[in-house]
């Protein structure tokens, strides 16, 4: 009983730490990351000790959750490194100067040693009976922890909000379900390999790659897939080879695994236009001053009753998609309203009217280049 209330206690302690940030002046923000945050981080693994105990020891698994993040670390490294190869490096915004390494240090690196501290304490002590429901909590505190910039999404628009579940909300919460699986399984050490590594590059690095983030988001999907993927055969291999007979619900432990294949799972949902804003690659240069060939466009469906001149708008012709710019509205006696359309690289206008079934939607952003592989593979649809 002493036990749970304890860690009750600690996970609405870290909830709250957090919270604070919703009703804290901007002004304060440089002394809550620099000094509150830290302090109150270590008062609470203080008091995990002192209720808890140490991390309970756990054999099974830590060297193979060790190679999965020293794995998920090299190949999230290889990537980013690729990607700058590809598309140019930035100067990193973070300050490099000693004190500022120190600083950036001890505001992150620091937190991230204590946070998956207090998460092993806390995972390990949890009983089996209790696991289904405490594991699913600790996760979301965790995942809440590391939203920082929460209060500051209720202000965005739908496609910020989209864009912001997509690329900020799955990546962490994917990788909090992983670092709550392997400290589940004594794996501190990985976790603090692979959340240190992933950070390291973003803290310490002179330079960062021009990585569109979304790609990065489905990077960092793929990698936590791939490191349940990675310790799950390795020990369900290990367990034969040891010559232990393995019952058939232990042989893979596919129901965390298949988590991060729903996010996946979602990502595709999302590519296919399940959801209000959808993304279809660029085919042609028609409207290179907007986006060109190979240009990933997010297209938010829109009543044509809200369109105006002006507006860059996909609709389809026969079995054509286009994107182009409306450059008049007007009506006829018998079929009603029509668009007019017109590239902006064309010459003359599109050819036919473009009435209400006809629109798809309003384009509302663009990421370069990413629509290189859709059109290549054909896993998208293309547009001119």
């Amino acid at each position: 009983m002493m036990r749970r209330v304890s860690i009750i206690i600690i996970l609405s302690l870290l909830a709250t730490v957090h919270a604070v940030l919703f009703f804290l002046p901007t002004s304060l923000y440089e002394t809550y990351f620099n000094i509150i945050r830290p302090v109150t981080y270590i008062i609470i693994l203080i008091f995990a000790y002192l209720t808890l105990g140490r991390t309970l020891k756990i054999f099974s698994g830590k060297k193979t959750l060790v190679l999965a993040a020293v794995l998920g670390v090299i190949i999230y490294l290889a990537i980013n490194f690729i990607v700058g190869m590809f598309m140019g490096f930035g100067h990193n915004s973070m300050s490099l100067a000693p004190l500022g390494i120190i600083k950036n240090f001890w505001a992150y690196i620091v937190i991230i040693i204590f946070r998956e501290n207090i998460r092993s304490l806390i995972v390990t002590h949890v009983r089996d009976k209790y696991k289904r429901f405490i594991l699913p909590v600790i996760v979301i505190v965790f995942t809440f922890m590391s939203l920082d910039s929460l209060r500051g999404v209720v202000a965005f628009d739908l496609y910020q909000q989209v864009d912001w579940f997509f690329v900020t909300l799955l990546p962490i919460l994917a990788m909090n379900i992983w670092f709550t699986y392997a400290a589940m399984n004594g794996g501190l050490v990985g976790n603090l390999i692979f959340a240190i590594g992933y950070n390291a590059l973003i803290y310490f690095s002179p330079i960062l790659p021009d990585i569109p983030h979304i790609l990065d988001a489905i990077v960092l999907y793929c990698i936590v897939f791939l490191m349940f993927i990675v310790y799950d055969s390795i020990e369900w291999m290990a367990q034969r080879q040891d010559g232990v007979k393995v019952e058939y619900k232990d042989r893979r432990r596919w129901g965390w695994t298949l988590v991060p294949a729903g996010f996946l799972t979602v990502c595709i949902m999302f590519g296919i236009g399940v959801f209000p804003i959808m993304p279809v690659a660029v085919a042609s240069n028609s409207m290179s001053k907007e986006f060109s060939r190979g240009d990933l466009i997010y297209v938010e469906k829109t009543s044509p009753d809200e369109l105006e001149v002006g507006n860059v708008v996909q609709y389809n012709k026969g079995n054509i998609s286009i994107v182009h710019r409306i450059v008049d509205i007007r009506e006829d006696s018998v079929l009603g309203r029509y668009f007019i359309f017109k590239g902006d690289e064309n010459l003359l206008t599109d050819m036919y009217p473009v009435y209400d079934n006809q629109i798809v939607g309003r384009v509302v952003a663009k990421t370069p280049f990413l629509g290189f592989p859709a059109l290549l593979f054909q896993g998208l649809k293309g547009t001119i």
